[in-house]
């Protein structure tokens, strides 16, 4: 009997494993006739074997068939013996909940789990993400898989493989999108795979995105970093298999074709600095031909783990719903007209909410200026009144006021312009930055 050092040596690469050249691929109809490829050593038998890494010891029989042993007591020493991945015995792997936002559903065994960070999520486990709701699954060789709104996906594969000492992932998208933030995978017959209803896509370290259009049907599968193979239907057969290095991608649709493109550079976000601090957010992207529609993604981290809002509109401008003052990361991409989602361009940004508005109007006790708005952290006001024009030197510049109207009694008569100002500090003690900001100048006549 081989000590189990002596056998994880001779377990050779798993035969369709992930190569990313399609000679190194070889085909198989379906994740069950997965194979690797064992090489006898000198004191081994095909009975020892299953004892140690089989799931069943009658199991040995199959392998006996499949490689044509007569006699499973003679077997000649250097012979390579192919032994399906679903006969070997294995431990599950770990994946947890790394973050989440929104209405999720994690299924497992029937039953529905309760979403806490830190939960573990076994394979079989059903996802599925509702409208602005997003979550991450942190796998436990440090790979990473992240959902967005509107997607469902299924563990099918989470396992650790005895023989080889290896991962063995597979992802299944029904529905929607997935980021793949693979960590590079240490033995040769570590797996990760994206399967979907029409296509299958494999790696070994990389970064990429996986999407089933929801109308037709296609598949289409983008490299970020790194490279991806994909192939058409349910194998990784060398037939219809395609590299996908970064910069490209590979739409795969329900009639076996597989096409491949360039992706679109990253669009450009103008003002990118800009603290983002009306009651909605907006960023506005540079126009370029070869876009028709611009999608963006909001983390409070770099990496993207922890995702709090996402939009696709069809123009540069986007508008995104309020979130809590912080500090973010914003990932832009561009969609082409072939259905293809672009390179994306990453920036950080402030988000402190200071909105500011006022109002001018005749009283008793003359004319009333007042203001208004939102905003964590102390706030001191400044009102200016011009006369006759926007560009005049101020006739009041009241600067510090903490009350938010002032009353004026001896405005002579004529036509004013006047605005309001504000100056907003953080309620975060390590955030010395103030917000400055003014109201647009308004008109106010003046006739006794």
């Amino acid at each position: 009997m081989i000590p189990p050092p002596g056998l994880r040596f001779f377990a050779s690469f798993l035969i369709f494993a992930f190569a990313l050249a399609p000679h190194e691929t070889a085909a198989q109809k379906s994740p069950e006739s997965e194979q690797i490829a064992y090489v006898f050593k000198r004191g081994d038998t095909l009975f020892d074997l299953a004892n140690k890494y089989l799931r069943k010891r009658s199991d040995y029989l199959a392998v006996q068939r499949l490689n044509r042993i007569p006699n499973p007591r003679r077997i000649p020493v250097g012979k390579s013996l192919l032994i399906p991945v679903n006969l070997l015995k294995y431990r599950p792997s770990e994946a947890s909940l790394s973050a989440f936002r929104g209405d999720i559903s994690i299924a497992t065994g029937g039953r529905n789990l309760t979403p806490i960070q830190g939960l573990n999520v076994g394979e079989g486990s059903r996802i599925t993400t509702a409208a602005r709701s997003f979550l991450t699954l942190q796998l436990e060789d440090g790979s990473r898989v992240s959902l967005p709104s509107n997607s469902h996906v299924r563990i099918t594969r989470l396992r650790h493989i005895l023989l080889t000492d290896s991962v063995d992932y597979e992802i299944a998208v029904d529905k929607g999108r997935i980021r793949s933030k693979v960590a590079p995978l240490q033995k040769k017959a570590d797996r990760y795979r994206v399967r979907t209803p029409v296509a299958v896509s494999a790696v070994r370290g990389t970064d990429y995105r996986t999407r089933v259009d929801e109308i037709s049907g296609t598949v289409f599968s983008e490299t970020v970093e790194g490279e991806v193979v994909v192939a058409a239907g349910e194998s990784l057969s060398s037939g219809n298999l395609i590299s996908i290095p970064a910069g490209t991608g590979a739409a795969a649709t329900v009639t076996g074709a597989i096409a491949k493109a360039e992706l679109l550079t990253p669009p450009e976000l103008l003002d990118p600095a800009k603290i983002q601090s009306e009651a909605d957010l907006r960023f506005v992207i540079a126009p370029r031909d070869t876009a028709i529609a611009h999608r963006i993604a909001i983390a409070s981290d770099a990496g993207f783990v922890d995702i709090v809002a996402e939009s696709q509109v069809q123009g540069t401008v986007i508008d995104l719903e309020a979130i809590p003052n912080g500090r973010y990361f914003a990932k832009v991409t561009a969609l082409a007209a072939d259905g293809f989602e672009g390179m994306p361009a990453t920036y950080s940004f402030k988000r402190q909410l200071s909105t500011l508005g006022g109002s001018a109007d005749a009283g008793d006790f003359g004319y009333r200026f007042k203001w208004f708005g939102e905003g964590e952290g102390k706030r001191f006001y400044r009102l200016q009144i011009l006369k006759d024009s926007k560009t005049a030197i101020p006739i009041i510049d009241e600067t510090a006021l903490s009350t938010d109207t002032v009353t004026l009694s001896d405005l002579p008569d004529g036509e004013y312009y006047w605005r309001v100002g504000v100056i907003q500090f953080s309620s975060d003690p390590e955030d010395r930055e103030a917000i400055e900001k003014w109201t647009d100048f308004e008109k106010l006549t003046v006739a006794n």
